[in-house]
Parts: structure tokens; C-alpha cells; sequence
């Protein structure tokens, strides 16, 4: 007699019966065997073995839940599709729209057409989206529906109000302006992923990024596959130093392959700022297949992409055409510059940045000669170097901060205020740098008072409190000049000249603080200070005279009190 076939007999031993191993995938084919035989109880028997032995395969379970269905269990079959998606895999949105048909078939049509929605807010262009749309119709035609209907409209509109402000907030570099009405935005509808990413770019330009990263997060809890929160939690790591979370997203974002322009081009330009230059330029020149080529920005990235593969005469080629294309040509023959350099030299200095503008390093060289002669620049409201101030005055170096503030003081807006006076809240900074910064709160109109950490204590500062002379201590130079001005006049003039010295200077510091004096020659500007000190007091002196004590040059004197006097730029 033939062994049955769900046994096999050990060798030499007819006793020892082992039991055929069946998986999930026998019970898997059997269901569908009684599927196609129309035998729908046999089919569920099956589906629900199954599931039971692959209990983490929202398959097994969503095909039990068709079953159940068909069935007319559509109350047990929803109840298998909501442990679908709430613990096995959120992304299967697919069971919304067979919730949807489960309440429809119930009569609870307010829930279906709750669900039908559902659905195509997360699958817009899903596969069963025209069968969404038409249910909605019957449903609102045939059972008086419509409210969940005009209740989505209204937060769609809400929502899309939200971001279009938001991003417009954002294009002009008002940051703190951002954050503030997308964290309102957020508190009124806290599902709205759009306004989360946008609110975690607002704390990034603001240099804040463990916010930054905490709402990137928050946006992946409720849509793991979101590509703008992906993109954005890689260029925080990356910023961070958080190597390990940063390749575990970029081994996500490699798989990725976008069906929509902004997220193809989203997932281009974070690519390129994470070195990833292949996967931008293959990205890139899809985005230019799907468009004109009018874009300036867009040929811009594919050349950026392009000359940081080595590609040069492609990329001059390309920035020819942005140039023809822009008409201020600006950034564009900045750029030809660069490549012309890498095919002198053989290769780039240094990356292309994707970003359409010259790069901050190079525009803040212009900003310090500016800041020098007191004007305000374009820069002021260009957003990437407003951003870059905020991060630069957070993560920069001593020097680089102090810059910041003194630009700061030419900007003297809301946000510029926001930004200082938690600056000089922060115990981490240094106690030199909180001084200058309070001053530029002072010399801006900002009204204390203002919580300040100084000297390891905390303080409440009014404005009224602030003395004038502690604008000396913020630079070396500047005590540097007064205390040689004070050390040749205090033996010969007395109490009084020292007194009107100090007033002087303060008096021409505060003046020029938005454009403070380069002071090169300590001395000399102590000279000139006597002079003009002595001048005042009706003394007569000449600038020979005051040269010959300090050892400086007589029209060095003349120059400095010139200044002093207001009678000659800086």
C-alpha cells in the first residue's frame, strides 16, 4: 500500500512517521485553490490558518478580512482590517477603502464616507481611487451624505492656507514668523503633515535641530514613508554627525522612486546635499525629461550635479544656458567661474551647491565690507543668508558669532530679536559675546527686560540698567584706546579731561556701532582722542604736539579726530 502523501517514512524504520511541515504559503495556495471553486468557507478556513502562522503578513489577514466580507461579516472583517493598520502595517491604506465598503454594507454611510475619504487623502492616485470617488458620489446622491465630504474640504482648504502662508514666511527668511503660525497651525490640525515639515525647515534655519529633528519624527509616526520628513531627518543627521541614523535613512532613500515632480525633485536635491551626486544627477535629468528646459534652478542642479561627478564641459554647457536664461547673470557666471578653475586645475576645490545662489562664504565676504561702511545689502532679506546667520550664530566659532551679531544690528528685526535675546539666555555662550549682543538689543529699541546669564548667575536686565562704558569691554581695542588716552592726560589735565575722554569715545562707539571703526594703531587713535579731548576743554594744543607724546604721525591725529568730530567717514 502507497504511504500516504502527507507522511514519509524514515529509512529502515516503518514505525517512525515524521509529520509533513506545512507553512503559511500551503495554506495560502489551498485558499485560493477554494477561492476559485467559489468555496468561501473553505477559503476562509484556509486564509485564517495562514494568518495564524504568519501573523506579521498583513496579507493573510487582509485576504481573511475580503473573505469575511464576502461573507457578510463585515463588522469581524473590519475589525481585522483596523489591527491591519494599527499594529501589523500602517501603511496598507488600501483597507480604508474596504472599511469603507464594510460600513456602506452596514448602512453606517457617515462612517463610510468617513473612510472613503480616508483613503484618498493618503492615495490620491491610488488604485482603487476612482472607486473611492464614484462611492463618495452614490453617497452623498442616494443617502443625504456629504458632511465628512465638505468637513475634508474645509481642513483641505485650512490645510493648504497653512502651508502656502507658511512657505511664503519661510521664501522670506522670517523663520520665528514660521514657526510660530505653523506650531498654531499644527495645534488646530495635528494630523497635517505639510505643516510639520514645513514647522521642522523652520527650526532648522533656525539652527535649532533637535526640534527640527523631533517634528521630522513626528511626521514619520503618522506616515513612515513620508518623502519630505525622509529627506529632511537626513540632512539633520548629516549636520549632526549622526552617522549610523543617517544610513539606515539613506538605505531607505536609495530605494526610493518618486512617481510626483516635487518629491522626485525634493529626493534630487537632498541626494546631492548628502554627497549622494550619482543619484542626483540621474534624478535631476528625470525632472528635466518631465519639463521644459525654462527652469533656471532645475538646469542649475543638474550642472551642479553633473561638475561634482567630474562632468565639466556638460555642466559649462548647461550654465551657459542658465545664464541666457536668468537675466541677472550673477550667480550663474559665478559658477562658470568654478568649473573653469576645475578644468584648469583638474578637479572642484570644493562640492557645487544645489542651491541657486552664491554660496554664503562668498557673500559674506561682501557683508563684512558692507558692515564696515555701515550699508545694508541685499543679503539682509535673502532667506539662505538670513538662515545661515541664525545657524552660524548657534554653531559657529567665537569670532564668526561676533559677526553675526554686528550684522544683526544692520537687520534689527523680529526675528533678529527672538534670536538674540535667547542668545544671551544661553549659559554655553560666552559672557563677551551675550554683552555685544545685549547691546545690539539696546541699539535696535528692544524693550527689557531681558533674562541674561552672565558671570554663572541669572539676571533680569532693563535697559536703564545697562551702563554706557560697558560697551569698552566688548572689544579689546576699544578699552585699549581710552586707557592709553587716560594714562598721558590724568598727570597733566586732571580728573576732568579723563571724564570727557571717556565721554568722547563712548559717545563715538555707540555712534558707529552698526560700523565699528577698524582700529589698527592703537596709539594713534589715543592721540587723536587727546587732541580732540584737549580742543574741547579750550585747551590749545597742536597735532604736532600730541603726535610727538604718543610717537605717532601728526595727519594720523588729524584723521582720528576728523572721525571723532563725525567730519569724515569710516
Amino acid at each position: 500500500m502507497d504511504q500516504p502523501k502527507s507522511q514519509i517514512q524514515s529509512t529502515g524504520r516503518s514505525n517512525n512517521v515524521i509529520p509533513f511541515q506545512v507553512d503559511a504559503t500551503f495554506y495560502f495556495e489551498r485558499a485560493v485553490h477554494y477561492l476559485d471553486r467559489h468555496d468561501l468557507k473553505n477559503a476562509l478556513k484556509n486564509f485564517r490558518k495562514a494568518s495564524e502562522l504568519e501573523p506579521d503578513n498583513p496579507v493573510n489577514h487582509c485576504n481573511l478580512a475580503g473573505i469575511l466580507s464576502e461573507l457578510g461579516e463585515f463588522e469581524q472583517s473590519n475589525l481585522i482590517l483596523e489591527k491591519i493598520l494599527g499594529d501589523i502595517d500602517p501603511d496598507m491604506v488600501e483597507c480604508y477603502f474596504y472599511m469603507a465598503n464594510n460600513y456602506a454594507n452596514l448602512g453606517s454611510y457617515d462612517l463610510a464616507e468617513d473612510y472613503a475619504a480616508r483613503y484618498l487623502d493618503a492615495e490620491p492616485e491610488g488604485e482603487f481611487a476612482s472607486d473611492a470617488d464614484e462611492m463618495l458620489q452614490i453617497l452623498v446622491q442616494e443617502f443625504g451624505g456629504g458632511k465628512v465630504l465638505h468637513e475634508r474640504r474645509e481642513r483641505q482648504e485650512a490645510e493648504q492656507r497653512d502651508h502656502d502662508i507658511a512657505r511664503q514666511l519661510l521664501e522670506e527668511g522670517k523663520f520665528m514668523e514660521a514657526t510660530e503660525y505653523l506650531e498654531q497651525a499644527i495645534a488646530e490640525h495635528p494630523d497635517s503633515t505639510s505643516a510639520r515639515n514645513n514647522l521642522s525647515l523652520a527650526y532648522y534655519y533656525l539652527g535649532e535641530l533637535e526640534k527640527a529633528i523631533d517634528a521630522s519624527i513626528a511626521v514619520l509616526e503618522r506616515d513612515r514613508s513620508n518623502v519630505h520628513a525622509l529627506c529632511n531627518l537626513a540632512v539633520f543627521y548629516q549636520h549632526l554627525g549622526k552617522k549610523e541614523q543617517l544610513q539606515e535613512i539613506l538605505a531607505c532613500l536609495r530605494k526610493l522612486y518618486p512617481l510626483y515632480f516635487d518629491h522626485t525633485y525634493k529626493l534630487a536635491t537632498t541626494m546631492g546635499i548628502l554627497g549622494e551626486h550619482t543619484a542626483a544627477y540621474r534624478l535631476f535629468r528625470q525632472l528635466l525629461r518631465w519639463s521644459d528646459r525654462q527652469d533656471a534652478q532645475l538646469l542649475h542642479c543638474v550642472a551642479a550635479a553633473a561638475a561634482n561627478l567630474g562632468f565639466y564641459q556638460k555642466a559649462e554647457r548647461i550654465w551657459e544656458e542658465v545664464k541666457n536664461l536668468d537675466p541677472d547673470p550673477t550667480v550663474a557666471d559665478f559658477f562658470l567661474a568654478r568649473v573653469h578653475d576645475a578644468v584648469r586645475t583638474g578637479r572642484m576645490s570644493q562640492p557645487i551647491s544645489y542651491q541657486y545662489h552664491i554660496p554664503f562664504q562668498e557673500q559674506f565676504k561682501k557683508m563684512k565690507v558692507q558692515l564696515q561702511s555701515g550699508q545694508l545689502g541685499a543679503w539682509h532679506t535673502d532667506p539662505m543668508v538670513r538662515s545661515s546667520l541664525f545657524w552660524a550664530l548657534r554653531h559657529g566659532d567665537g569670532e564668526t558669532k561676533r559677526q553675526v551679531i554686528q550684522a544683526f544690528a544692520l537687520i534689527a528685526d523680529k526675528e533678529v530679536e527672538h534670536a538674540l535675546r535667547e542668545f544671551v539666555k544661553n549659559p554655553a555662550e560666552s559672557d563677551q559675546l551675550k554683552r555685544h549682543a545685549l547691546y545690539v538689543l539696546r541699539h535696535m529699541g528692544a524693550e527689557g527686560p531681558f533674562h541674561v546669564h552672565l558671570e554663572q548667575e541669572e539676571h533680569l536686565w532693563r535697559v536703564q540698567s545697562m551702563p554706557q562704558d560697558d560697551l569698552l569691554t566688548l572689544r579689546p581695542e576699544w578699552q585699549e584706546v581710552l586707557d592709553g588716552t587716560v594714562s598721558q592726560m590724568n598727570s597733566t589735565f586732571g580728573d576732568e579731561a579723563c571724564l570727557l575722554a571717556r565721554d568722547v569715545w563712548t559717545q563715538f562707539l555707540h555712534r558707529t556701532f552698526t560700523a565699528p571703526p577698524r582700529i589698527g594703531k592703537t596709539l594713534a587713535w589715543s592721540a587723536g582722542l587727546e587732541y580732540t579731548v584737549l580742543r574741547r576743554l579750550g585747551i590749545k594744543v597742536t597735532q604736532t604736539e600730541v603726535a610727538a607724546r604718543y610717537g605717532v604721525t601728526p595727519g594720523s591725529v588729524s584723521k582720528v579726530s576728523r572721525l571723532l568730530a563725525g567730519q569724515e567717514d569710516l
